[in-house]
């Protein structure tokens, strides 16, 4: 968490020159939280590893996002060396 608050200034002013790139680019800017910079995930919590309401997903042992992409990813992969596809 100190790491966090050390560096939202940081992450507010990469937040800020991200938006000035979208708009001079024409393209839409949605809002989107200034800390989506700093390791895509929520910042913050209550700072004790075993609360169920800020870690409920790590405690019951749910995958992240990432996790499932990477899993989904290398389902892909045997599927395709299973099938015998040239790569």
């Amino acid at each position: 968490m100190q790491r966090a608050a050390r560096e939202y200034a940081r992450s507010l002013r990469q937040h800020r020159r991200w938006l000035e790139r979208m708009r001079a680019r024409g393209l839409p800017v949605d809002a989107l939280a200034p800390n989506r910079f700093r390791k895509q995930l929520r910042t913050g919590g209550c700072g004790h590893a075993r609360c169920w309401l800020c870690h409920g997903d790590k405690l019951a042992k749910r995958p992240s996002p990432r996790q499932r992409r990477a899993l989904a990813a290398g389902r892909d992969g045997l599927a395709q060396l299973e099938g015998g596809s040239p790569a």
